[in-house]
């Protein structure tokens, strides 16, 4: 662990490989000193963690070895503790995209804002979009998309003093953000090309073109969507409060835990965070 207590002028992207965190990694790059690319291990039923490979190599070809460092960070404990523990007596309330999908990219996050404290970093990133918001325009849009959930992980990651930023937020169309990689020569993933995910397009060998995991149970619990067409029912109030109950009820207990296995308190960790840290470069909320 770095010294947590200074904080520098440098970001974590949560980063699959895919098209989104991908341009989050090269428009990071335009603020921050350095970005740390940081690929989870969530077990699981995840395949090809190491796909992204080719791509962080060309991150680092084309912006200077130093500017980029890559992590496989495993956060197997961190899912169990906030969804798979809970998982049947939550799905007497949620629905399973929440249990499971919603609460695996929560994970995500709380590891991201842990990598961050650990690191010194003013903040960490994802790739939410405007796009992905659920909706009849979106009918392949994800829940963690919705405005009042990326807001609330904005406003947990500042609780701790640390930014949660999205920036690839307004960036533009989905075919856009495929075509600024293409010009910078990046490789992008067979299924971030919008080839059919049913079954039928993914008869093909050049589904294991892959340049970001492939998460399996993800898939399962939208096979409707996936072999039917049929969208995925999302519901923004009961998806913001299960996020809301599980950060609050388990999440700051486990972060708190975690730095007191290593002798710190966290609280000490934040307050000294306040007092160092360079002024948040894009706290803008969604």
């Amino acid at each position: 662990m770095e010294n947590a207590m200074s904080v520098k002028n440098e970001a974590a992207v949560m980063f699959s490989g895919g098209i989104d965190s991908l341009l989050g990694a090269v428009l990071l790059k335009q603020t921050y000193d350095r970005v740390h690319l940081i690929t989870f291990d969530k077990g699981y039923l995840e395949f090809g963690i190491r796909n992204n490979q080719p791509n962080v190599q060309r991150l680092k070809d084309t912006f200077g070895e130093d500017h980029f460092t890559h992590q496989i960070v495993d956060i197997k404990k961190l899912v169990k503790t906030v969804s798979v523990r809970s998982l049947r007596r939550d799905r007497k309330t949620y629905n399973m995209e929440i249990c499971w999908c919603v609460g695996c990219r929560m994970s995500m996050n709380a590891g991201a804002l842990i990598f961050a404290l650990e690191n010194g970093l003013a903040g960490y990133a994802d790739g939410s979009n405007r796009e992905q918001i659920p909706g009849p325009d979106s009918p392949a849009g994800t829940a963690e998309n919705f405005p009042s959930i990326v807001n609330r992980h904005k406003d947990f990651a500042r609780s701790y003093n640390v930014d949660f930023l999205t920036p690839v937020w307004n960036f533009g169309s989905r075919e856009e953000r495929r075509e600024k990689l293409r010009e910078l020569g990046f490789d992008i993933d067979y299924l971030s090309l919008d080839h059919s995910k049913k079954v039928k397009g993914l008869m093909t060998k050049d589904v294991f073109q892959r340049s970001q995991p492939l998460c399996l149970s993800g898939w399962l619990i939208h096979w409707k969507r996936n072999l039917l067409g049929k969208p995925v029912e999302q519901d923004e109030k009961m998806t913001l409060d299960y996020i809301i109950g599980k950060q609050e009820g388990i999440v700051r207990e486990y972060i708190r835990n975690h730095f007191a296995e290593k002798g710190q308190d966290i609280e000490a960790v934040v307050r000294a965070r306040a007092s160092s840290r360079i002024s948040p470069v894009a706290y803008v909320r969604a």
